[in-house]
């Protein structure tokens, strides 16, 4: 097995560790709560090794009772030490069930003030709407580690 090979399956392996969030980063510490911009919950609960997949579940903020599955991808690779800064993709797809709604957030996952920050761009899909032009819209969200 090459040098890249073995930092490769390391990298990988280290996805499945929980670590406390003050010891969390972007490559080890996804899995685990964080706090969408409107006070909604992100429970990412396990990411596969080897394809990236992220599963879990979004707890709206207005009603902590609920959940809805979702599902996604991180991809930790293509670290180069030559570029200036690296950031780790991320996806997370939300189907809000018998509402109807679809959520997307796309965007990267960094280091902030020694603490793991996910900026998104989000797509926000309505199935009724009042013109036809106004059925997805697009927002900012910054997802932070929940305490």
């Amino acid at each position: 097995m090459t040098m890249k090979s073995l930092t490769i399956v390391a990298a990988a392996a280290t996805l499945f560790i929980t670590a406390p969030s003050f010891a969390r980063d972007c490559a080890a510490g996804l899995v685990g709560d964080w706090t969408t911009n409107i006070g909604a919950t992100m429970r990412f609960e396990a990411i596969d090794g080897e394809t990236g997949m992220l599963s879990g579940h979004y707890i709206p903020a207005s009603d902590p009772d609920m959940s809805f599955p979702l599902t996604g991808f991180v991809n930790p690779n293509g670290k180069d030490d030559s570029k200036a800064h690296y950031a780790v993709p991320v996806s997370v797809t939300v189907s809000f069930g018998e509402f109807g709604g679809i959520t997307n957030w796309s965007g990267t996952c960094s280091m902030t003030d020694g603490k793991p920050v996910i900026e998104t761009e989000d797509l926000i899909i309505f199935p009724m709407a009042d013109f036809y032009w106004s059925h997805v819209v697009d927002n900012h969200d910054t997802l932070e580690v929940k305490d």
